[in-house]
């Protein structure tokens, strides 16, 4: 029993009793929210670990310390570190000493109409968003960093906000998306400073005046202005598809195919449009072809991933279920 002295000298339980109630006795899993956006709290006492993950997964150490074991080796980890892990890493908390965990998990093509904010936020961009928007080669899939001391009430409370708008049933609601991408800021301004900027990504401003210009061209649904990105980018389609190549990692027209399919799959997932009537809107030529290109980013036709993540779905991915620690 941990015992504390009161003003005037005594002993004082008040605070043991505090802890022996708060105390995780063992392991505990509690989830909130659906698709696009699931919180899941991990209470853990002992060694667990995550498989991998087919989604992007932003984790935050609430309490507690443990040993954190990925591919590339272990390292001690403590309150305020973030972790963030991209499809199919595998790792494992050992030796935890009464660790809150919480972990995302999003969709980021719910985010399609945010592009500005995260464009022009390039640690974001870089640490959140890149397996996504391009096809640029990581070193490593696993990122851990710690938050500034006097930015963690800061974080701490914008994801208590976070779990208490998708508790109550709020996961397809602005409120919610626009918390969780004031996280991913926040987090990548954390890691900008932790990493003192070293591993920001780097566009060429050329490259950065194309993104733009595909952005409005293909929200809005037209074909992709090959004149309009000349002018504003300064340099000819062939130089265009050489710098998007050489620094995203894919051409010009693959990288606009792959923003079409997102911002359709966005509208997939917040309304009931009909999928032909999404499929226009959005230039796809046909059906078909908006079947083909979910099928190639995807992995499934336009109707199977609406039923899968839609905020109006009835299906959802397996994963950790509830646990409650009994009484």
């Amino acid at each position: 029993m941990i015992r504390t002295e009161n003003e005037a000298g005594g002993p004082t339980m008040a605070m043991a009793l505090f802890l022996k109630k708060n105390a995780i006795r063992e392991n505990r899993i509690e989830n909130v929210g659906r698709w696009p956006i699931r919180l899941t709290d991990f209470f853990l006492v002992d060694d667990y670990e995550f498989p991998p993950s087919r989604f992007t997964e932003v984790f935050l150490v609430r309490a507690g310390n443990f040993l954190h074991e990925t591919e590339s080796g272990t390292q001690a980890v403590r309150t305020g570190t973030a972790i963030v892990h991209h499809p199919e890493s595998r790792h494992v908390v050992k030796q935890p000493d009464q660790v809150k965990l919480t972990r995302i998990r999003f969709l980021p093509e719910w985010f399609s109409g945010d592009f500005r904010s995260i464009i022009e936020s390039p640690d974001a961009l870089g640490l959140f968003f890149v397996p996504t928007f391009f096809e640029i080669p990581q070193e490593s899939r696993v990122q851990v960093f710690t938050c500034r001391e006097s930015q963690l009430s800061f974080v701490f409370s914008l994801f208590d906000l976070l779990h208490q708008s998708l508790r109550t049933g709020r996961h397809g609601e602005p409120v919610s998306r626009v918390t969780l991408l004031e996280i991913l800021l926040l987090l990548g301004d954390e890691y900008h400073v932790y990493w003192r900027g070293g591993n920001r990504l780097a566009i060429p401003e050329e490259v950065n005046v194309a993104l733009q210009v595909v952005e409005t061209a293909v929200a809005s649904g037209g074909r992709l202005p090959i004149k309009l990105l000349q002018s504003e980018s300064g340099q000819s389609q062939e130089e265009l598809n050489q710098a998007f190549r050489k620094h995203l990692g894919l051409s010009l027209t693959d990288y606009a195919q792959g923003r079409r399919v997102r911002h359709a799959a966005q509208r997939l997932l917040g309304s009931t449009d009909p999928v032909d009537s999404i499929s226009a809107n959005f230039g796809f030529s046909d059906r078909s072809q908006m079947d083909k290109a979910f099928d190639g980013v995807f992995g499934m036709a336009p109707d199977a991933y609406r039923m899968k993540f839609g905020i109006n779905g009835v299906a959802m991915d397996a994963g950790e279920k509830d646990t409650k620690t009994p009484a």
